[in-house]
């Protein structure tokens, strides 16, 4: 009897592959840093790093992509134990710890100046993702890899309750293998996102904020 049954499953997935069952595929999400970021500053300015609000316009915000597979079934992608919201809050503070700088979670917070609290750090970096996703698309021997990532940061002096700057950076990636593999997903991942967290604090204008409070 269980000879049959599985025969009819084997039978009904070879006429139908769309029938196959979707699987969650987990990535290390993590820093990357470029060769052209520059060396660490030693500095005792202490940084607060409050959640980064995922801010999607997306129903599946457990994952961050998605793969279409040959036979039509899809595999989504999310970080290993952890939210987008962290994962990508987790990689702020990497950025900042190789940096040399001191940093540490500050309690979530809306963005709204008047909802800061001074115990948060010399300096307070909050944002939002507009935007994580990976989309792949896999045909015989050819597998399209599509990513984007855009940040948008908000830097504030806690202690004056005020918004020190603003910034969005949007970093987009593509790529071509014969094969799929999970770690060229979250290579690209990695490097969209480390790319927007780049781009925003290594801008002259934040270093400037910083060189006022030294």
């Amino acid at each position: 009897m269980i000879k049959k049954i599985l025969s009819l499953i084997s039978f009904l997935l070879f006429l139908s592959p769309h029938l196959t069952f979707a699987e969650n595929i987990s990535l290390n999400l993590k820093y990357i840093p470029s060769p052209a970021v520059g060396t660490a500053v030693n500095s005792n300015i202490s940084i607060g790093i409050t959640k980064i609000t995922d801010k999607r316009d997306r129903e599946e915000k457990n994952f961050a992509g998605k793969r279409i597979a040959y036979s039509g079934s899809k595999d989504f992608f999310a970080p290993a134990g952890v939210s987008v919201e962290d994962a990508v809050t987790e990689m702020l503070g990497e950025y900042f710890m190789k940096k040399g700088f001191n940093w540490k979670k500050a309690e979530r917070w809306n963005l709204d100046a008047q909802n800061l609290n001074a115990d948060w750090g010399d300096i307070v970096v909050g944002g939002e993702i507009v935007e994580l996703w990976s989309d792949v698309i896999s045909k015989f021997m050819a597998n399209e890899h599509k990513v984007k990532a855009r940040l948008k940061i908000v830097i504030a002096d806690p202690k004056e309750k005020r918004i020190l700057w603003t910034d969005t950076a949007t970093t987009s990636l593509e790529m071509k293998e014969p094969l799929f593999h999970a770690e060229s997903v979250e290579k690209m991942i990695n490097e969209a996102v480390s790319s927007c967290i780049e781009n925003i604090f290594e801008d002259r204008a934040f270093k400037e904020i910083l060189n006022s409070r030294r």
